[in-house]
């Protein structure tokens, strides 16, 4: 599989309505609160890369253990009684989980990663600075970045929209894709919106379900990952592919909040690669 494929609708996008189609470790995770209305930040780490003694000190389980351990109770369950009915949905949503490379901590786990040398990430967004950020919190290199979406940025030299697509709608593509693209620009591709997304829904105990629409996708992912310039969408219709040009920003090495009146925070520039995204042809937001 080249990656899961997600198909986002207008109501659940940030900082735009242009529905669109990506690849990616994460891509096509539900989104329940959209990025854009947070004041709240997660806290993320690769599970699988911490050592299994540590993690289960942490009582940090991987969704592959946690289902092993769920099927081994649902036959338990089923012997002990043959009229037992096991609840699917908990199976389903762990399905879900094991698509995910990041798994959410809780400030109990934060503290003990830490206190072992561990490194995790902490990222977030609050709507009333119109700022996303990014930190590496503990392990060897630590380091905090601070980005703006009222900040301007350079664009590559680039061809731009294409024919078919209205100046509008470029830039309203630009603006979903910003958070996105900054987050991976800033983690170095570990972190992206869909983990932060899928993150918060577990932060407020919500259960997630694998969307069979995307299931049938798959082929169509496929399609996308070979390089197909249009796909076909079940249940949107055609998707055609354009290219967004990189761009460098400005990132801030200490929160604008924390700084007094006239003082000026340290900064650099990072690069933002070009990326492909599939846009709905027929699409009338």
């Amino acid at each position: 599989m080249p990656g899961i494929i997600g198909v986002r609708s207008p109501s659940s996008l940030s900082f735009g309505k242009r529905v669109h189609v990506l690849l990616g470790p994460d891509a096509g995770f539900p989104e329940t609160h959209p990025l854009v209305e947070w004041k709240t930040d997660v806290a993320l780490v690769d599970a699988r890369t911490i050592p299994p003694e540590l993690r289960r000190q942490a009582d940090l389980r991987l969704p592959e253990e946690e289902r092993a351990e769920f099927e081994v109770y649902l036959w338990e369950m089923a012997e002990q009684n043959a009229e037992f009915m096991p609840n699917t949905r908990e199976l389903e949503a762990l399905d879900l989980d094991q698509l995910a490379r990041l798994t959410s901590l809780d400030a109990q786990t934060r503290h003990f990663l830490e206190s072992h040398g561990l490194a995790y990430w902490l990222a977030g967004y609050t709507r009333q600075s119109d700022t996303l950020w990014v930190h590496r919190e503990g392990g060897a290199a630590p380091f905090k970045a601070w980005v703006s979406l009222r900040d301007a940025v350079r664009e590559d030299a680039a061809p731009g929209a294409p024919g078919w697509l209205s100046p509008e709608t470029w830039s309203d593509l630009w603006r979903v894709r910003w958070a996105d693209r900054v987050l991976r620009a800033l983690s170095g591709g570990e972190v992206t919106e869909a983990a932060l997304l899928l993150a918060h829904a577990h932060k407020g105990r919500q259960q997630l379900l694998p969307d069979d629409i995307a299931q049938d996708a798959a082929e169509v992912a496929a399609r996308m990952a070979e390089g197909a310039d249009e796909v076909e969408l079940p249940l949107h219709g055609p998707a055609r592919r354009v290219r967004l040009p990189g761009f460098t920003m400005t990132v801030w090495e200490v929160s604008p909040r924390d700084l007094k009146p006239g003082e000026s925070a340290p900064s650099h520039e990072t690069h933002v690669p070009a990326e492909d995204a599939w846009v709905l042809v027929n699409d009338p937001g």
